[in-house]
């Protein structure tokens, strides 16, 4: 069950508005430059909630909310439960993940699924995970990031309708589906052996 938004603000002193990022705190996930986009929002009634634990080489990431001047409008929430993951998509303005490569992007559907519209990079698997469902731009443009985040953050009806989308792109993932694809591989490589 999802805690109510009075209760996020009791809990991780969210107060405002917030786009949510989940992954571990790690130079693929390309967090600088997501920060670096996000000091260039328009909009200072908005957070930016960085939620996972550090991985290798956090130092400049954690550095960099002072660096972009940003330093009071960014929260490092570090290992979040999954009694509380819930609450934090329900009730974010989206979900971004600007990793420069993903093996899948679990985290993708976890907010779709969840009804956070979602925000992510166009490399590796991210496009094949969030179909038509996602606004997606380029990792390596702190412009575009910046360009995509503020499309979906100040247009509500955008962001209901990917949440629809979303709910039908969720559906399309399960692990009964990959073990049915994966057996009639297997299958087919035995038959043709």
């Amino acid at each position: 069950c999802a805690l109510p938004i009075y209760e996020l603000e009791k809990k991780f002193k969210i107060t405002k508005p917030y786009i949510l990022i989940v992954g571990t705190i790690q130079p693929r996930k390309n967090i600088t430059k997501l920060i670096e986009a996000f000091a260039k929002l328009k909009t200072e009634n908005i957070e930016l909630i960085i939620v996972g634990k550090k991985g290798w080489l956090w130092e400049e990431i954690l550095a960099a909310p002072e660096k972009f001047k940003v330093q009071d409008r960014i929260k490092f929430l570090d290992f979040v439960g999954n009694e509380d993951l819930p609450s934090l998509y329900k009730n974010a303005q989206c979900f971004v993940l600007p990793s420069l490569y993903e093996g899948f992007g679990l985290p993708v559907l976890e907010a779709m699924k969840f009804g956070c519209p979602t925000v992510i990079s166009n490399v590796s698997s991210l496009p094949e995970v969030g179909g038509d469902a996602a606004i997606y731009f380029d990792p390596l443009s702190v412009d575009d990031i910046a360009e995509k985040l503020t499309l979906v953050i100040n247009d509500e009806g955008l962001r209901i309708k990917m949440v629809e989308k979303g709910y039908n792109q969720v559906k399309k993932f399960s692990w009964e589906k990959t073990a049915k694809e994966t057996l009639k591989v297997l299958e087919e490589l035995a038959n043709n052996s």
